[in-house]
């Protein structure tokens, strides 16, 4: 995902984008403000002028507040997706730790900027949350959390799971937790070494 500053372009430096890259911009700007001040606050008027773009291109490319949000989502679903896809097709070497690559496979994306994480986590996780009460993100929600379960469930089967599955959705859960607590607190931190006590007790458990 982007980074979440609210500073505008200006037109007279940069070329406004044209087709699907406007498209993709205008989604850019609803995920800044959604990090910034919140889904509330996504208007087809807000998320023209933080996009620098004519009010006119968001309305031909959605026609509600609803498929904005929907729409965002979606597009940070599948930049994520497929970073996991990718991480998965890597050859895991035989000497690689699984519960390491487990761990590494959840908190790879952190490893941009704190600002752009930062802001990156908090939309996503606003947008999620926005799922309790708008249907239509559920389906996003979903398939992003399987396709996280899909690969910490092979990894956590290579370790000797005796349920991956289950161990790695208590993997997830625990890292958004603590990322979630992070958000809130603003106090920032190294939450690897957690996940990976976690990770080794519950394959040690057996």
């Amino acid at each position: 995902m982007s980074a979440t500053g609210s500073t505008r372009k200006s037109a007279h430096k940069h070329p406004r984008p044209r087709g699907a890259a406007r498209r993709e911009a205008l989604l850019e700007a609803v995920l800044r403000i959604v990090a910034e001040v919140g889904a509330d606050a996504v208007t087809h008027r807000r998320v023209a002028e933080v996009a620098d773009l004519p009010l006119a291109s968001t309305t031909y490319w959605f026609e509600s507040k609803e498929q904005l949000l929907t729409a965002a989502l979606e597009l940070a679903a599948e930049r994520d997706i497929a970073r996991l896809q990718e991480f998965a097709a890597e050859p895991f070497d035989d000497s690689a730790d699984p519960l390491e690559l487990a761990v590494a496979a959840i908190l790879e994306p952190l490893d941009e900027s704190l600002q752009a994480s930062r802001g990156s986590l908090l939309a996503t996780y606003l947008l999620l949350l926005e799922a309790a009460r708008r249907p239509s993100l559920r389906a996003i929600a979903k398939e992003w959390t399987e396709a996280y379960l899909k690969l910490l469930g092979r990894l956590f089967k290579l370790a000797g799971s005796p349920d991956p599955v289950a161990d790695g959705e208590l993997l997830l859960a625990a890292a958004d937790g603590l990322l979630i607590e992070q958000l809130a607190s603003g106090v920032g931190g190294d939450v690897a070494p957690k996940l990976r006590r976690l990770a080794n007790a519950l394959v040690a458990r057996s």
